[in-house]
């Protein structure tokens, strides 16, 4: 039986300063984006890959050694950006989070919902959820902590909520695999052996 498998990461640790899309990985950072891409790369030694990563510099730079060793271009895609959650006075980053997965449709002034970055990622990942479908190749995706949750909970009707984003690490990864029917058969949250996992 053939089966197929999707890992959805998150990036490394990144510095502060600079503008968000620009940060960079920190000393930590670079050191968990080597030992993860070591870990994915005996996962994906003799396989067909894609790589499909946000166009910040942090989650690029994640899996850049992995896109070296095994010749793979890392293809950018915005639908894999964070999504953006905006700033509320009253309310800590934190706590428009937490109102955020408790609530679709919630949203800060200057801020979107889930259900509205749903509906702005939804043709893009279809497009290329459908092409790994419909081919035979394993794919590796590399995003943000919450548009992580976000994917899995409505592209792959995997329960996600609040708390589950709490558990969320820099580095993480989570691994799907499918069946010849594409119907997905497992699902885990997989970090063993990344070096320096960095949590809130």
């Amino acid at each position: 039986m053939a089966y197929k498998k999707i890992y959805l990461i998150r990036h490394g640790k990144a510095a502060m300063e600079g503008l968000d899309r620009e940060r960079n990985l920190d000393e930590d950072g670079k050191i968990q984006a080597i030992s993860l891409c070591k870990k994915i790369k005996k996962e994906f030694h003799d396989k067909n890959i894609k790589i499909f990563s946000s166009p910040f510099a942090r989650a690029i730079q994640t899996v850049d050694s992995l896109s070296q060793n095994m010749n793979v271009q890392i293809e950018q895609s915005v639908s894999l950006e964070e999504i953006k959650m905006g700033k509320d006075p009253q309310l800590s980053k934190h706590q428009i989070i937490e109102k955020m997965w408790a609530d679709q449709n919630f949203k800060t002034k200057d801020g979107i919902s889930q259900s509205e970055h749903v509906k702005n990622i939804k043709e893009e990942l279809d497009k290329i959820f459908n092409d790994f479908y419909n081919n035979q190749y394993d794919l590796i995706l590399v995003s943000h902590g919450n548009s992580i949750g976000i994917i899995l909970k409505y592209f792959f009707n995997v329960q996600f909520a609040f708390e589950d984003w709490k558990k969320i690490s820099m580095p993480d990864m989570y691994f799907l695999e499918f069946d010849e029917n594409n119907k997905l058969t497992k699902y885990k949250r997989d970090i063993e052996g990344i070096e320096k996992i960095f949590t809130i």
